[in-house]
């Protein structure tokens, strides 16, 4: 049985057409009783956290993954009707945006391994604040049987307490973990980043195209289910060496015209915090340009969430602020109020972002551009690098 809800923002239409389509990918997987099921959940980093759990298992099993830019309501059933029997492992990310997700998605399929990221304020507006989101995702480790697997990040306090919520055997991840993998001497430029595994007095080296010191949430989960699933940590330290950031999610682009911290796909106050730590850690004699357009659906937070990311930029040395449309202009408001020292410009459409930023940037500029993906900041990035727009629309995978 399918939650009806999930649909809500499908045309009426198509709405028998995914919901068979459900109900064919949940038969269809008792063909397949010997893939094994990983599921990710969290606020943040669950994507990232599947391409780098899929390159590490690729070097010793036959995976399936699915689309990055795919509501999961749609790319669950399409992954599982994706695998073959062949097919060792399948991985799944468990999205949520409202209440009643989990459920549907554990009605079609239940993992054999879990892996939870960070809960933090995402999607708010329709859960009763951070609480509901940790309400919602914990669903999804308490699913798991005795002979499952979870892997919780010990550096998130909300993922912490669902270890008293599991039948399943927890394996810690993160800084804070007493025992497993550790990673040591990171560092990052404008080519990636590099670190150093460690486990049981081994250690590996990696070498990664993905930025982001607190992306190593995803390194530490991935490296996690490899040892999990047997493989040695040459063999992590290789996967992760080859692991892809998810598009337009804090890519690096270099260019001859232009260096860009390409963010657009989403946004939340952590993650939006976050990027802002990358642009400042990353070429250090360059000038900094932050681009951000509206968090949404954060509800009777947003105020207080948009209040924050300005007083990080306000103490922060950038240089140039442009924030687009009226919900965000409180992020130049608040740092403007709060002492930021560099040039702060409100602007109404992306078109007017691109013609600014193409006058305020030189050679040596970084810009980060950061955006829920409704703002279409995309056509940023697209438009500083000379390209034409292509908008995905991650409700129902077509072109809008």
């Amino acid at each position: 049985m399918t939650n009806s809800d999930v649909y809500r923002e499908v045309k009426t239409w198509k709405k028998p057409i995914h919901a068979s389509r459900t109900l064919l990918a949940r038969n269809y997987l008792k063909l397949l009783p010997n893939l094994e099921i990983i599921g990710i959940t969290g606020s943040v980093g669950k994507t990232l956290t599947q391409n780098a759990i899929f390159s590490v298992l690729s070097q010793k099993y036959k995976v399936v993954v699915g689309s990055e830019n795919l509501d999961p309501t749609f790319r669950i059933p399409q992954t599982i009707l994706a695998s073959k029997p062949w097919h060792q492992k399948l991985i799944l990310e468990y999205g949520v945006e409202h209440p009643g997700d989990i459920g549907h998605y554990l009605n079609l399929v239940r993992p054999k391994i879990a892996v939870v990221t960070v809960i933090a304020p995402t999607h708010i507006k329709y859960f009763r604040g951070i609480e509901g989101v940790f309400e919602e995702k914990v669903k999804l480790v308490k699913a798991l049987g005795k002979d499952g697997h979870v892997v919780l990040n010990a550096d998130d306090p909300f993922v912490v307490r669902m270890a008293n919520e599991t039948q399943a055997k927890v394996w810690w991840y993160g800084r804070k973990a007493k025992s497993g993998v550790k990673i040591s001497h990171f560092s990052q430029n404008l080519k990636g980043s590099k670190f150093r595994l460690h486990y049981n007095g081994q250690k590996a080296s990696v070498s990664t195209k993905i930025i982001g010191k607190h992306q190593l949430t995803s390194a530490y989960a991935a490296a996690t289910v490899g040892i999990i699933c047997n493989l040695t940590l040459k063999q992590i330290a290789k996967g992760l060496s080859g692991a892809r950031p998810p598009e337009h999610r804090l890519n690096l682009i270099v260019t001859k015209n232009a260096r860009i911290i390409d963010d657009t796909y989403n946004a939340s106050p952590k993650a939006a915090i976050e990027s802002v730590n990358t642009l400042l850690d990353l070429g250090k004699r360059q000038k900094k340009i932050a681009v951000f357009g509206e968090m949404k659906d954060l509800g009777k937070f947003s105020q207080e969430a948009h209040e924050l990311v300005g007083l990080k930029i306000a103490k922060s040395k950038i240089q140039s602020l442009v924030t687009i449309g009226k919900t965000a202009s409180t992020i130049a408001n608040v740092a403007q109020k709060n002492g930021f020292s560099g040039e702060i410009t409100n602007l109404e459409t992306t078109k007017d972002a691109i013609d600014k930023i193409k006058k305020i940037k030189t050679a040596n500029s970084l810009i980060l551009v950061k955006g829920s993906r409704h703002a279409h900041l995309e056509r940023i990035v697209y438009g500083l690098l000379g390209k034409s727009t292509q908008v995905n629309c991650y409700h129902c995978g077509e072109l809008e």
